[in-house]
């Protein structure tokens, strides 16, 4: 995948080294909810992924990365989406309508995003590596922008307002008991607040 506006096709290698790490980010998950954060070792999230640790750390570095193992794929999906957008859409707007087509892969399953944010709300170090994730989102983000000729300082502003946009969409979702197929609602009610000249930017309409 570049980051550069251009989608290559995941060769089939990629591909199952992303489902290795959607693999290995749910069964993070599930063990720290099922047994605590501190009582799961490396050697619990690879045994129940099917893989040796020797696997497990060639594709993340320790077990609050298998967390988030998947997000960076994730991320890659709403790009590929932007970019097989038209060349007359903004690309602020064609990266919203890959935010919205990943909101609709995250709200099939709310249950699990629900066990996800009481597992980072009570593990300040998950907690600030989701920061951390987000902040690397908002990079990608820009690098994107400036890929289809925004200049730098309006690819900082966008991608700032992207990723507040998606924070305050799934901040609602989640207060709301994240009721399935709801959060694209929530995404259209906020983009729907912006002022009206930011939203037709935004939406491309």
């Amino acid at each position: 995948m570049c980051w550069n506006g251009a989608v290559d096709r995941p060769t089939p290698r990629e591909r199952r080294q992303a489902a290795t790490r959607r693999s290995l980010a749910e069964h993070a998950l599930r063990l720290f909810v099922e047994r605590g954060y501190e009582a799961t070792t490396v050697a619990d999230i690879a045994d129940a992924a099917d893989m040796s640790t020797r696997t497990f750390f060639r594709h993340v570095r320790d077990k609050d990365e298998a967390m988030f193992a998947a997000d960076e794929d994730a991320f890659a999906e709403v790009v590929e989406v932007a970019s097989a957008a038209g060349p007359d859409v903004h690309p602020l707007a064609r990266l919203l309508h890959g935010v919205n087509t990943l909101a609709r892969s995250v709200d099939e399953d709310p249950a699990v995003k629900c066990a996800r944010e009481r597992v980072l709300d009570d593990n300040p170090a998950l907690r600030a590596r989701d920061l951390a994730q987000q902040a690397r989102w908002q990079q990608r983000s820009e690098e994107f922008l400036r890929a289809q000729g925004v200049s730098a300082d309006g690819a900082s502003l966008a991608a700032g307002l992207l990723l507040t946009i998606w924070r305050e969409a799934y901040r609602r979702w989640i207060a709301a008991s994240a009721e399935r197929g709801a959060l694209g609602a929530f995404l259209d009610a906020v983009v729907a607040e912006l002022p009206e000249h930011v939203r037709a930017v935004a939406t491309g309409r």
